[in-house]
């Protein structure tokens, strides 16, 4: 996490998109480091996952799902 910080401008608001071969691990780091503050704080990761469809629109991953304006399932 420390080298993904590291690594882009402050205060980065741009996209990341999943697609750029060098993002994908990236990506992933995000959504593990979120999904594991959701099982502490649900209301703080809820800000993180809307900001994770924000940095990749297409959401390969899968935020949306968890994002609290995104769709709805039973599970997430």
């Amino acid at each position: 996490m420390c080298v993904l910080q590291q690594s882009l401008p402050w205060p980065f608001r741009d996209v990341l998109l999943y697609s750029e071969l060098d993002n994908p691990p990236a990506h992933r780091i995000l959504y593990c480091q979120t999904d594991l503050l959701r099982r502490r704080d649900p209301k703080a990761a809820a800000a993180w996952f809307t900001a994770l469809v924000y940095l990749n629109p297409m959401d390969n991953m899968g935020a949306r799902f968890v994002a609290p304006d995104g769709p709805q399932y039973p599970g997430f």
